[in-house]
């Protein structure tokens, strides 16, 4: 998938092009709607299906504070963009300069003769202040030659799906409903670093130590069954989402993942963790061959659970 980060490139491209407007965090099913229906008007006129999206959100830029935790880091984003099926993606750097662009003159910037379509939800805005609106995209699309098209949201349980209500359901544990608006089981996806050490020499087990990104939203601290894909494949595992308290941690929250039936070096490595069901609270015990014991057990119900 080709990625251009200036509209004036974007200009360039030469076959018709089909937009998906949006910033697409988690690429739930309801963003999945907006891109399918991009790909489909591309693919009928021969042409290029292409995300419109941005670096960051808007309000991070806009309202540092109230900005909310992401779904999925921006590589992540792109990665389940490519996935689907998309061309392209216009990523384009939020500034405060494009925050106060007139929607018009937004608009105009991506025109061309070969931009032949928009499709977005109908929540999507553009311009200063967040002015410009579908219908206001629609007298734009007559006036610049492209026309647009809003795609109806998806629903769950009788409610519009968002990536608020994802986020939340990420957040109290719901994994199943966060899995069910998402269309995919929820991931955390980053390099393996050097943890605490006391996974081989102390408990007998190899766990391999995701790094944390401080803006991406997390499922509450407990023991978790999931599965781990590294380059030499995906392998189920215990994963344990806390501060360890057996081993008198205190403050940062850590994610360790135990693979199961693998013994390797992951370190650098990235690695994909995806959570299936929380198994139990985190805790703390009175040795380590208690937690050990412990995650013996935690063992047995992730063989029993994660399977292909």
């Amino acid at each position: 998938m080709r990625i251009i980060r200036d509209t004036a490139e974007f200009r360039k491209i030469e076959k018709s092009v089909c937009l998906a407007a949006g910033f697409f965090d988690g690429v739930h099913l309801g963003h999945r709607k907006v891109l399918s229906a991009a790909i489909e008007s591309a693919r009928a006129c021969g042409g290029e299906a292409w995300i419109l999206t941005f670096d960051r959100q808007p309000i991070s830029v806009l309202a540092p504070s109230k900005a909310p935790l992401l779904l999925n880091a921006p590589e992540d984003r792109l990665m389940m963009f490519e996935a689907l099926g998309m061309d392209g993606a216009l990523l384009l750097p939020f500034t405060r300069n494009l925050a106060v662009q007139d929607p018009e003159e937004f608009v105009r910037s991506l025109t061309s003769g070969h931009l032949t379509e928009v499709r977005c939800g109908d929540n999507w805005r553009f311009g200063r202040q967040a002015t410009g609106t579908p219908v206001m995209l629609a007298e734009l699309g007559k006036k610049y030659g492209f026309h647009v098209g809003v795609v109806p949201y998806a629903e769950y349980e009788g409610t519009k799906i968002s990536s608020t209500r994802i986020r939340t359901a990420v957040s109290e544990g719901r994994l199943d409903t966060a899995a069910a608006m998402l269309g995919r089981r929820f991931f955390i996806r980053d390099e393996v670093v050097h943890g605490r050490g006391e996974g081989g020499p102390v408990l007998g087990r190899a766990t391999a130590n995701i790094r944390l990104r401080g803006d991406i939203v997390l499922p509450p601290p407990g023991v978790y069954a999931a599965e781990v894909t590294v380059s030499e494949g995906t392998f189920p595992a215990a994963v344990n989402l806390g501060k360890c308290p057996t081993f008198g941690e205190a403050g940062t929250t850590a994610l360790e993942a135990h693979l199961l039936d693998f013994d390797g070096d992951l370190y650098g490595q990235t690695a994909t963790v995806t959570f299936w069901k929380r198994l139990r609270d985190e805790r703390r015990f009175e040795s380590p061959a208690a937690l050990s014991a412990q995650i013996a057990q935690d063992e047995l119900t992730v063989r029993r659970l994660v399977r292909h």
